[in-house]
């Protein structure tokens, strides 16, 4: 081995012992073996002082975010791990707080661009990942105006496709919960269920956002008057691709072999505070590329997992553009 490099295969040593502690013995003694081969241990291969050990890794950071519903005011998951699998043997990264104790985190306090973070600068080995699984504890629930409830997700987990993870990179990942998607109340059951069909992966290098105002003569027309409250149910639906027939644009039921309607990516509810002239939406987390959107004052009767055609209409429509790392602004005007 040349001068100086095995002071570099150390540090690797050390690194990769540590990423890889949770993966179990068998990711360890592979990742024995390979800094035995680096150094020549059989293999004849002699490592420089030029290589450096950061470009087995990807500085990995992982966050949260949400799209907000209107009939809840909290909705709070906890988390305790997150576990990436593919590449070898599955790492498992805890993401429990300094006391060791579950991450607490209300989803609703995470509109628009506004994010936490589960995992951050993370020395994580490059390669490719084909999964994503971030368990959720039973003592995670939803406050609605008829109480409290468990909130359950199905096989206890959020599965997620996967990344690669770059070598000599920093990446981060968001993790989009659009809830007017997935959260779904069932009837005659005592507990709210997050389901995978709103959950989304962004990588934020890819990704950038919409934001805008919202005229108040758009939210009282007639066709808004059969709520009594003209602030409740406002939302931006948005759409891949433009040129779309206005006619075919869908509210959030599922698809079907027989559907021609075109279904929502993300959908932002329209906030206002003390008045309308204050009213304004706004969504992260969309990969760059041509959008259509529509808004409507009866996202409030758009039930997730059913076609609620019959009762709800889109207002008017926009297309915009959206470029990676930039806020597209995008107003509804009177």
């Amino acid at each position: 081995m040349k001068t100086g490099a095995g002071a570099v295969m150390k540090r690797y040593a050390k690194k990769i012992s540590r990423v890889l502690k949770q993966a179990g013995p068998a990711a360890l003694i592979i990742s024995s073996v390979s800094v035995l081969t680096a150094c020549g241990g059989g293999s004849g291969s002699e490592v420089t002082q030029a290589e450096d050990t950061e470009t087995f890794f990807s500085n990995f950071t992982f966050n949260i975010s949400d799209a907000p519903v209107d009939n809840a005011s909290e909705v709070v998951v906890f988390f305790s791990t997150v576990e990436l699998r593919g590449n070898g043997d599955a790492i498992t990264i805890d993401v429990t707080d300094s006391n060791g104790d579950p991450r607490e985190i209300d989803l609703l306090t995470l509109q628009g661009n506004a994010f936490a973070s589960l995992i951050e600068d993370f020395e994580l080995p490059a390669g490719e990942y084909t999964q994503i699984r971030i368990p959720v504890s039973e003592a995670s629930y939803v406050v609605m105006g008829d109480g409290t409830w468990p909130l359950s997700v199905p096989s206890g987990e959020v599965k997620l496709d996967g990344f690669t993870a770059l070598a000599g990179e920093e990446q981060t990942f968001t993790v989009e919960f659009d809830l007017r998607k997935s959260l779904v109340d069932p009837q005659g059951q005592d507990e709210v269920f997050l389901k995978p069909r709103g959950i989304r992966l962004v990588d934020n290098s890819e990704a950038g956002g919409i934001e805008g105002r919202v005229g108040e003569s758009l939210l009282t027309q007639a066709a808004c008057s059969v709520k009594s409250d003209f602030t409740y149910g406002n939302a931006v639906y948005v759409f891949e691709g433009t040129g779309l027939d206005v006619a075919s644009l869908g509210d959030d039921a599922d698809t079907s072999a027989t559907d021609t309607e075109f279904r929502p990516v993300a959908i932002a509810t329209v906030n206002t505070e003390t008045s309308f002239d204050q009213s304004s939406y706004g969504l992260g987390y969309l990969e760059a590329g041509d959008y259509t959107l529509a808004l409507t004052c009866l996202g409030h009767l758009d039930e997730p997992e059913t076609d609620d055609d019959n009762e709800f209409s889109f207002l008017t429509v926009k297309e915009v553009t959206v470029a990676a790392n930039e806020v597209t602004i995008a107003n509804f005007d009177n």
